[in-house]
């Protein structure tokens, strides 16, 4: 006995260290704010989501939803289903009532056997993401995404929506809201495919990878939620909003009257051509859209041509850097429309003559990613 007591000892102040080692980094932990830690900071619950997630990162080519990666869960409407169930096993207990055992094991069958259909209703399915389209700032991204039903039953109530905790309501620095993804749904016929356009407001410019897609189900009775996720490795370009009343373009150099073309002002009306995303509502043919399902955008002649060169260090640097590539943006969108030739100078890119729908989107993709 005495020979162990100071094992005992030693045992007993190590416990006490490491206690307090742990609470140290606790106290000095990133994730604390105030008396309180932030579970979702944990290394350990974050390996448990990505685990749940199915895979980290995103997932390229066909993706098959197996059983390991659907899970399913009551609804709210189905715990009051099983707590009404048990009320009636209760009673029946309770009086011996032959009529209500056999009501309550029916609907408990029911149950289960709705549990099974809405995981069968999800699983074998198999997702592709296939592409999304360029955008301007302020609209919605639409990523598609290819469903394919290998199997001999059809499947219903299909519902996909990017996660929550990427596209939850939050406020922006400009004082206003962006409203949560819309849910799109879905069916897809036994050995079918479909294609499911999954919309994402794009708030800012730059690039926009694809969050976390969840498809989930609660076919046939709304009494189970079975759901899997989705990472497709898509990314959308977010253009520069273009700027609504930004002045007219900069003269162009070495202009010729035989070099004339088409401007989108100016005193001599020329046409009108269908319209463009980006284009300023000031110039839609209100009258001439009353009379047709098609919007049309009004043209000017111009008075020359040339080269115009479109330089972000010409802007006043007072006006700020997203101002300045607004503007830069709604002049890219003006000389295409106008058929002109013209070059692109930014900080830390250089967009040599050129004119056509390639050259537009290579300048507007410099000004989407451009740094300042």
């Amino acid at each position: 006995m005495p020979c162990g007591r100071p094992a005992s000892r030693r045992v007993h102040a190590w416990v006490r260290g490491r206690h307090s080692h742990e609470c140290d980094l606790l106290r000095d932990s990133p994730g604390r704010q105030g008396s309180s830690v932030s579970i979702t900071a944990n290394p350990l619950t974050l390996r448990i989501t990505r685990w749940i997630a199915g895979r980290d990162g995103p997932e390229a080519g066909d993706v098959l939803l197996d059983r390991r990666r659907v899970y399913i869960l009551p609804t709210a409407p189905g715990l009051a289903f099983g707590v009404a169930v048990l009320v009636l096993l209760i009673g029946s207990i309770n009086y011996n009532l032959q009529l209500g055992f056999l009501l309550t094991f029916l609907v408990a069958s029911m149950a289960i056997v709705g549990m099974h259909a809405t995981h069968s209703n999800l699983v074998q399915l198999v997702l592709r993401g296939v592409r999304v389209e360029p955008v301007f700032a302020g609209d919605v991204a639409v990523f598609e995404v290819a469903v394919s039903n290998p199997g001999t039953l059809d499947r219903f109530a299909l519902r996909f929506t990017f996660n929550a905790d990427t596209t939850r309501t939050r406020r922006r620095r400009d004082g206003r809201y962006l409203l949560p993804a819309p849910t799109v749904s879905v069916e897809v016929p036994a050995r079918g495919a479909r294609t499911v356009q999954v919309p994402l407001p794009a708030p800012v410019r730059g690039r926009l990878p694809a969050p976390r897609i969840t498809v989930e189900t609660r076919f046939p009775f709304g009494l189970w939620r079975a759901w899997a996720y989705l990472t497709p490795a898509l990314e959308a370009t977010v253009y520069p909003k273009p700027e609504e009343h930004a002045p007219p373009l900069p003269a162009a150099e070495g202009g010729h009257d035989e070099a004339a073309g088409m401007a989108p002002s100016g005193d001599d009306f020329a046409g009108v051509r269908p319209y463009q995303a980006g284009d300023a509502r000031k110039l839609i043919a209100w009258r001439l859209a009353a009379r047709s399902d098609e919007l049309s955008v009004k043209q000017f002649e111009a008075s020359g041509g040339g080269d115009l060169t479109l330089d972000f260090d010409a802007l006043a640097p007072s006006i700020g850097l997203e101002q300045r590539l607004s503007r830069l943006t709604r002049w890219v969108l003006d000389a295409d429309a106008s058929r002109m030739r013209y070059s692109l100078r930014l900080p830390d890119a250089v967009i040599d003559m050129s004119s056509g729908a390639q050259h537009r989107d290579r300048c507007l993709t410099a000004l989407a990613v451009c740094k300042g």
